[in-house]
């Protein structure tokens, strides 16, 4: 057992904290004291303070007592001095809530209209854009006009709304004469880009007479974006016209590309704009015409690309020459790739594969060997056409721990809230002291987390120090038993679905996406829903799905209905599983059989799905090597597919 002794916040007592020997130190008396701290919670939301502070005073040792301290001093905050605060905010400033306490003190300073107050607090420009707008305002109050201003017109400018408490600030800077023509000309520019038309009306509606003519000119190129060319070729070289006139022809390119080609020349000479400048539109421009299959202007988009420095286009063109199975124009885009991009491992392995479709293999083989032994797709691909065995480096961290007293109270709180089940706070806690550490503390803190079986945690300390030949630490055996089971259930492979999970969820029991997938296989409730009905299930609704037995049984069902629906063929139903079968089918039907499964991976237009493939297939092999159970990168019956 490992023991510290960390001072007590806003004491002078002292506490031991065993950190290895979990909660021996505490066994005696943790459950009395859960129900003092729920009961002390419970008395403060009362306003029962006497029998707050009795049940604090027995609570010294429990590790959660830093959150009733918390409650505390939030509930009197407005009374509160900034030199109290301030006091506070240092004392706690390795939990998270040291910062919320900082935003509603300043928001109660704002509201009092504090400003010398809120300065002392928050001395430089905060992030937040509702802060920032207090924090200028305060200047202005202040005296500090120069500053103020500047503030003022940092937020003033962006296409978006701005928030209302902005309006003072934003109201002062307009009294002082501050928000000229050009100045709101420029926002106006800035609107356009994220095509408001009634927010741009707003802003032409405050231009004096003198601007309006150019205000107009936004407004009707907004609304007839095709006039572009004749705008460039008569109006006057400037830099707001040539802003104006690159914005209405990107809006010309998305409501009308071939219109936009028409228009091309036109506009860039019009304007005078230089090379490069031009370069950047015909790439815009060539961006919008993968999907053509008109001859003239697939002419147009690779007149335009040979000219591109884009790495991101030529790879694009490159990927659809695959699609198309034109080899030797794959050649030839890759060719135009910077030298440095083509020595890294995934060109060298195309490089290679394009030797073999030209009838070099010899050649070929030596760039495959040349790859191998690395951690990455490319490598183990190489390996699989070699037929050698798939290697990468592996670290291993310590297995004796020896954490420093700075972190084992935040350790201490973070156990303790897993164990009562407030898993949302225990990530916080965790991504907080995350941020604090250098790589060689993450590696520590990421193998105590992995000892501790929080998979999540231990992940995303593999992430945060990027730990990637932390092979063991990045890839849990986490859920273990749902898998075994659910692997025999539906004759699946355990170590599929569990590259699965960690790619959809980096093993977060709570995951929730932006769409609103959720838990570790990320299932959209709806998807859950039907899955449920196909297995004979009872749904027992969204909140379920956090629920890892319930989102493994139903996750396990809806993969292997994808399995079942491509013959068995993981790239298919990982494509499909990410991507949706819609676009699985429209993506076969391009390739039409012409293809191998690299370069079908390769062809997938979304680099997201591209990525996820390759991803899932690639942690299969760690989570075989890892249960000693090789898993080769690619079926038999994935190698011998057309794709």
């Amino acid at each position: 057992m490992t023991c510290y002794f960390i001072r007590k916040a806003f004491g002078v007592a002292l506490m031991a904290l065993c950190l290895l020997g979990g909660a021996s130190a505490l066994a005696a008396s943790l459950d009395e004291q859960r129900q003092w701290y729920e009961e002390a919670k419970e008395a403060l939301s009362d306003d029962d303070v006497e029998t707050f502070r009795r049940l604090r005073e027995k609570l010294d040792d429990y590790p959660l007592v830093p959150y009733l301290d918390y409650r505390e001093f939030a509930r009197n905050l407005v009374q509160k001095k900034p030199s109290e605060v301030e006091a506070f905010i240092k004392e706690f400033d390795s939990l998270p809530f040291s910062e919320t306490i900082r935003e509603r003190y300043l928001q109660y300073l704002a509201d009092a209209e504090r400003w010398q107050n809120f300065v002392f607090v928050q001395p430089m420009p905060p992030r937040d854009e509702v802060m920032r707008c207090h924090y200028y305002y305060a200047q202005s109050k202040l005296g500090n006009t120069e500053l103020a201003w500047q503030g003022a017109e940092s937020l003033w400018m962006t296409g978006k709304s701005i928030s209302d408490a902005c309006d003072p600030l934003l109201g002062k800077w307009q009294k002082a004469g501050q928000r000229t023509n050009n100045v709101i000309l420029d926002r106006m520019l800035l609107v356009y880009a994220e095509k408001n038309r009634n927010r741009l009306k707003y802003l032409y509606k405050q231009l004096s007479k003198k601007g309006q003519t150019r205000g107009k000119a936004v407004l009707d190129l907004y609304d007839n974006p095709e006039n572009v060319g004749d705008f460039a070729k008569r109006s006057k070289v400037t830099p707001f016209n040539q802003n104006l006139t690159i914005i209405a022809y990107k809006r010309l390119v998305r409501s009308d590309v071939r219109e936009a080609v028409k228009q091309y020349d036109r506009v860039m000479a019009g304007q005078h704009f230089p090379a490069a400048k031009r370069q950047r539109m015909a790439d815009y421009t060539a961006s919008a015409l993968f999907a053509t299959d008109d001859k003239e202007l697939i002419l147009w988009r690779d007149s335009k690309l040979e000219g591109t420095r884009s790495k991101s286009l030529l790879e694009r063109r490159f990927r659809l020459a695959i699609r198309q199975a034109k080899w030797q124009e794959a050649q030839n885009w890759m060719e135009r790739l910077p030298e440095n991009e083509k020595t890294s491992i995934r060109w060298t392995f195309w490089q290679a594969h394009l030797l073999v479709k030209a009838g070099k293999k010899e050649e070929a083989d030596k760039l495959y060997h040349s790859i191998l032994g690395k951690r990455n797709y490319y490598s183990a691909a190489a390996a699989t056409i070699l037929g050698k065995p798939i290697v990468y480096p592996v670290k291993t961290a310590q297995e004796t721990i020896d954490h420093s007293h700075e972190h084992a109270a935040a350790l201490l709180r973070i156990k303790e809230l897993i164990a009562l089940d407030k898993l949302f706070s225990a990530y916080r806690e965790w991504e907080y002291l995350l941020d604090r550490l250098d790589n060689d503390e993450v590696v520590n803190l990421a193998t105590y987390a992995a000892a501790n079986k929080w998979h999540h945690m231990a992940v995303q300390a593999t992430i945060s120090g990027e730990l990637w030949d932390y092979i063991e630490l990045r890839f849990p055996i986490a859920h273990k038993w749902w898998f075994d089971f659910f692997s025999k259930k539906r004759g699946l492979s355990a170590t599929t679905m569990m590259a699965l999970a960690r790619q959809e969820s980096a093993l977060n029991v709570e995951a929730l996406s932006p769409v609103g997938a959720r838990g570790l296989m990320q299932l959209m409730p709806m998807t859950a829903k039907e899955t449920a009905q196909k297995l004979g299930r009872n749904y027992q609704g969204k909140k379920s799905l956090f629920d890892p037995g319930v989102n493994i049984r139903l996750g396990s069902g809806y993969l292997k209905m994808m399995l079942e629906r491509y013959d068995d063929n993981r790239i298919f139903a990982f494509a499909a599983y990410n991507a949706g079968p819609t676009r699985v089918a429209r993506w076969r039907e391009e390739t039409d059989g012409k293809l191998n499964v690299y370069e079908f991976i390769e062809a997938i237009p979304f680099a997201e799905t591209r990525r996820y493939v390759e991803n899932i297939l690639m942690f299969e092999v760690y989570y075989g090597d890892l249960i000693g159970k090789k898993t080769p990168l690619l079926k038999p019956n994935e190698l011998e597919a057309k794709y």
